[in-house]
């Protein structure tokens, strides 16, 4: 498993996803519906720093990161 010392720029990853979803005006669970994950595990990659999964991760950039 990667170390996030492998991964520099990503240390923020979890606070960004969750300034872009407030942003958005999304909740927590709206979101992880919308990305068809359990809004747990959405907390725990907004407040605890847990990495998501290639998929979740590309589907998060997908939904926030569009106009």
């Amino acid at each position: 498993m990667a170390n996030i010392k492998d991964c520099p720029g990503f240390e923020t990853f979890g606070a960004d996803v969750k300034e872009a979803r407030k942003v958005k005006q999304l909740s927590r669970k709206t979101l992880a519906e919308q990305v068809n994950i359990d809004w747990r595990y959405l907390a725990n990659i907004e407040n605890k720093g847990q990495h998501p999964s290639v998929q979740v991760f590309l589907e998060l950039m997908s939904l926030l990161a569009s106009g």
